[in-house]
């Protein structure tokens, strides 16, 4: 069980999806190139020193899907969106999902204070 003093300050964590459809392989190469030079590769590094921080805790991108998945620590829902509007990525996303997420422990604190 988390001590009173810590559960104050931890943040919350969200599940984040970003759909870069955009990311056709039958675009023309320069279109394909382009894209993945301007938004890709630097969103990329952006998330890289997102995790280094510590704001990003985990993500990468299933393999051979055209989605990036990964989970944020934030105070909002408000503030990961801010984190997003950030990156590159977010000028090309189809879509983009953000969900809050109850961690195992979370869930195991939850039942053992049921009734």
């Amino acid at each position: 069980m988390l001590k009173p003093e810590l559960k104050d300050t931890l943040l919350a964590k969200y599940f984040v999806t970003m759909d870069i459809e955009q990311a056709d392989p039958l675009l023309p190469v320069d279109q394909l190139a382009g894209l993945i030079r301007e938004a890709i590769l630097p969103s990329v590094e952006a998330l890289s020193s997102l995790t280094a921080q510590g704001k990003v805790v985990t993500g990468g991108y299933p393999i051979g899907e055209r989605f990036m998945v990964f989970i944020v620590e934030a105070n909002s829902e408000e503030e990961v969106r801010e984190v997003l509007e950030g990156l590159p990525l977010s000028r090309v996303a189809r879509k983009t999902s953000v969900r809050p997420i109850a961690m195992f422990e979370e869930l195991r604190e939850g039942e053992a204070n049921a009734p």
